[in-house]
């Protein structure tokens, strides 16, 4: 059995959970399209900006705590179901964690996509800022931030499973990073990419911002649905790396992991 269908056979049998956390980030997503936030010609009224703002922010709040919860449970609890108060309750401590992180990535992100794009600008006729190059020349903008993905990707797969597993903070767990070597795990690696891919051809290719039909908005729906699924199941798989590894952490680094440690337990 791969690990990819043990992930699988997990996501199976906590199908609410999953469905609840799928459907949470479907929601946000949609919500900017129905208040006109990804819309560059409407413009967002001043009474529906603030409890617009509000209800996405809410709504991406929940749906974190849930997320961090669920992928701790997994970690404590294997595919044993929990309720969603359960999940809160045990997300929530992990939160601020994931905030810093995310801060923390997102300037990293930009700085090294800009210099990505800076250096692609010479080898193309491309002839705009990076901002503006995101509807002037998007083909250019999205590859440049799939390359960065591409670059961090240890960072992506293995920062939040660590803080999760280990509950440390975000500093050791990038002081932990070190010790990982990438391609021990290479079934992770390929869905790590395979995600990535599919939502760089989604975002080459996807329909306009306000759909006209039915079909449209299924296929938007759909599409959002599938990214959301194809997430969660490398985030659980990530967690049940690390988790496999029984690393020792209390509070301190040190090298007495041997190097042969960071892959998957080899079964019997």
């Amino acid at each position: 059995m791969t690990e990819t269908q043990k992930t699988l056979a997990i996501l199976r049998a906590r199908r609410p959970e999953v469905t609840l956390i799928i459907g949470l980030y479907t929601l946000v997503e949609l919500s900017y399209s129905l208040f006109g936030f990804t819309e560059p010609d409407v413009d967002v009224t001043k009474t529906m900006f603030l409890p617009s703002i509000l209800f996405i922010l809410s709504l991406t709040v929940v749906a974190m705590i849930l997320s961090n919860g669920f992928l701790r449970t997994v970690y404590l609890e294997g595919p044993k179901e929990q309720t969603p108060f359960d999940l809160l309750k045990t997300g929530k401590h992990f939160f601020w964690r994931m905030v810093g992180f995310g801060f923390i990535f997102a300037g990293f992100y930009f700085i090294l996509t800009v210099l990505i794009f800076s250096i692609t600008k010479y080898f193309t006729s491309a002839n705009t800022g990076f901002i503006e190059s995101a509807k002037s020349a998007p083909w250019l903008y999205q590859l440049c931030s799939t390359a960065t993905m591409l670059i961090m990707i240890k960072v992506s797969l293995f920062i939040p499973a660590l803080i999760l597993v280990l509950d440390c903070r975000v500093v050791n767990s990038f002081k932990l990073l070190s010790k990982f070597k990438l391609f021990k795990s290479k079934e992770l690696v390929a869905l790590f990419c395979l995600s990535t891919m599919i939502h760089l051809l989604w975002l080459l290719l996807k329909t306009p911002e306000t759909p006209e039909t039915i079909s449209q908005y299924i296929i938007k729906i759909g599409t959002i649905v599938t990214g959301q699924a194809l997430g969660l199941i490398v985030a659980v798989t990530a967690v049940r790396f690390v988790s496999s590894l029984d690393l020792e952490y209390d509070g301190r680094i040190t090298d007495s992991n041997s190097e042969d440690l960071f892959e998957y337990p080899r079964e019997d």
